[in-house]
This record gives C-alpha cells, sequence and structure tokens, in this order.
C-alpha cells in the first residue's frame, strides 16, 4: 500500500509538473511572439525608411541626369560641337557628326551622357560593342507607290556595305 501511495504521489507531481511546464511554455511562447512581432514592427518601419530615402535619392540623381543631359553638348570637352549633334535619349543621348564636309575626316559619335554611378545598360552596351567591332551600317530605304490609288508599297533597301552584311 505505501508503494501505491508512493508511486501515485509520484505519477500526481510528475502530472502537475508536466501541466506546469506546459502553461509556463506557452505563456514564454506568448511572450516570445509578441517579442517577435515587436522587432518585426521596428525593422519594416526601418527598413521601409531606408527604401524610402534611397528611392527618392535615386529619382533625384535620374532627375538631375535627365536635365543635366540636355545641357552637356555646351559643356567643355563635349566630342562634338552642340550645332553637330542630335538628342535622342534612348537608347544613347546624342549622335553626333563631326566634320560633316569632309569625305575623309567624317566621323559619326554616338553619345552617352552619364552622371554619378550609373553604367551602360545591356542595350547601350550591345551598341558599344557594335560600334567597336564596325558592325555599323548606312542604310538608304526608298519608298516607291505612295500615291493613293496605289496600296503596295514596295522598298528597296540598299545598303553602303552590302558585302560586308553577309
Amino acid at each position: 500500500m505505501m508503494v501505491t501511495t508512493i508511486l501515485v504521489t509520484i505519477t500526481l507531481i510528475s502530472i502537475s509538473y508536466s501541466i506546469w511546464i506546459y502553461l509556463s511554455n506557452k505563456d514564454f511562447n506568448k511572450s516570445a511572439e509578441i517579442k517577435a512581432n515587436a522587432l518585426l514592427e521596428r525593422w519594416k518601419v526601418k527598413e521601409e525608411k531606408r527604401i524610402r530615402d534611397d528611392a527618392y535619392k535615386r529619382s533625384r540623381a535620374v532627375g538631375f541626369g535627365k536635365t543635366i543631359e540636355h545641357f552637356v553638348p555646351f559643356m567643355e570637352g563635349f566630342p562634338v560641337k552642340a550645332k553637330d549633334v542630335q538628342f535622342y535619349g534612348n537608347p544613347v543621348d546624342y549622335i553626333g557628326i563631326k566634320n560633316r564636309n569632309s569625305k575623309t575626316k567624317c566621323e559619326v559619335h554616338f553619345i552617352e551622357v552619364k552622371s554619378g554611378s550609373s553604367n551602360l545598360n545591356q542595350h547601350q552596351r550591345n551598341i558599344k560593342k557594335a560600334v567597336d567591332e564596325g558592325r555599323v551600317y548606312f542604310d538608304i530605304v526608298e519608298v516607291d507607290g505612295l500615291t493613293e490609288s496605289e496600296k503596295t508599297l514596295a522598298i528597296t533597301n540598299k545598303h553602303t556595305k552590302d558585302a560586308d552584311r553577309k
């Protein structure tokens, strides 16, 4: 009988201890969840502010770049006289033609204006590579048949480097 009483007592103590652990962990988990949520909310506010500040700085830089690129041809060191450039904006900012009256010194310049830490985008890098590798062509497109009565449009493409293109 004494052994049974001891076993019942140990069992009740074990059950009571298990219930206490369960209830303690429940409160601990709830407390940890509240703390984690508070930390998450603080992080969100801080990170959102950082992202907004970064977006604002980038927006100002882009705005500055778009504004200044219109004045750059008049600045010292620009490779072509301002009167000899045409603004395009995309994919390159300017195309300039230097010495256009000379048969031997005429030059075509693709000019991209960059400010700050900006770099060429992929399309601009592709264009630069094409120029560097000599894959630049002068095409003449002749259009015939643009009268109201004719519905067909004949386009003849004459390329100055037809042999190079093939």
